[in-house]
């Protein structure tokens, strides 16, 4: 089967179109002819090194995979046949390629509105953003702060987060104001502008951006707020007494992703893709969600 893969870390440079043996599920596990792969800013850390694995070189790259079961190891979940998507388990990749092995648990049936460009943009970006509204404990009528608010998890974010009852308010370059209001977004906050110390303390921040951003989103939350940061680990230093700060890291679930689909489906979510490219443009693809710029997501097609 064709696949993309690295023999070391490094730059796109590192990232080689090969042939690979067809993975054999194991117990518990399914067997996916991929159609499309999600690209995440996880898969250009991995590929840099910054995400670690246990697996020796050769590696296979990416989280998120859409496509048709062609052989499963249970009774239980998807059949032969039926066309679904899910999320790896990190660290372990491998959606870059033809066929891929899941976990019967990390997988659910495809969102029918949903091509499999669509469908494979998201899993790791919409669970996420579930699992991080569940860690803030998000609730009807809460004041949530989306930082990011355009980008892969962030557009998830904000919906998800109006699905649950929320007023929310997202930040996000000028170009893409008025796609948060597509979104169904209160309060479009223009990222560059020094804007933010008028606003209205919030109950939960996402910050999906990190670094100056997580600095800054303690002062915006009232007391006994949650803190919720996705790129890094809480920064100790800026810590303010009497609100909550986590660091949450995804984990595939299957269940959330039949939630998340039936959300997609009724047409409460939107997904949005900016590029689709061909497999053997995967350095591409990474480049340009290198740049912090992509408006929703990236996918490769097979």
């Amino acid at each position: 089967m064709r696949a993309v893969t690295i023999s070391r870390h490094g730059d796109e440079s590192v990232l080689e179109l090969t042939e690979q043996p067809i993975p054999v599920p194991a117990d518990g596990q399914l067997l996916i002819l991929v159609r499309a792969a999600g690209v995440n800013p996880v898969d250009w850390k991995f590929r840099e090194g910054e995400v670690r694995t246990d697996r020796r070189f050769p590696l296979g790259m990416g989280w998120d995979a859409a496509g048709t079961v062609v052989a499963t190891t249970t009774a239980d979940g998807p059949a032969v046949g039926d066309e679904v998507y899910g999320m790896l388990p990190l660290p372990y990749a491998g959606a870059y390629q033809e066929f891929a092995v899941l976990p019967v648990s990390a997988v659910a049936t495809k969102p029918v509105k949903l091509s499999f460009a669509q469908a494979a943009a998201v899993p790791l970006a919409a669970l996420t953003a579930w699992q991080s509204l569940d860690a803030a404990q998000v609730t009807a009528g809460q004041r949530v702060l989306v930082h990011g608010g355009a980008g892969g998890v962030g557009h998830f974010a904000v919906q998800l987060a109006k699905a649950r009852g929320a007023h929310v308010t997202a930040t996000a370059s000028p170009r893409n104001l008025d796609f948060l209001c597509l979104l169904g977004v209160d309060e479009p906050l223009d990222r560059t502008a020094d804007d933010q110390h008028g606003i209205e303390p919030v109950d939960v921040v996402i910050d999906t951006v990190g670094g100056r951003t997580q600095q800054d989103s303690w002062r915006l939350l009232r007391a006994g707020g949650t803190l919720i940061t996705l790129p890094e680990p809480i920064d100790e230093t800026y810590r303010i007494p009497g609100i909550t700060g986590r660091r949450v890291i995804v984990a595939p679930d299957g269940e959330a992703l039949r939630n998340i689909g039936q959300l997609i489906d009724s047409g409460a979510v939107r997904v949005e893709v900016q590029d689709v490219l061909p497999l053997e443009k995967a350095a591409e693809a990474q480049l340009i969600s290198r740049t912090g710029q992509v408006r929703g997501k990236v996918v490769l097609s097979l």
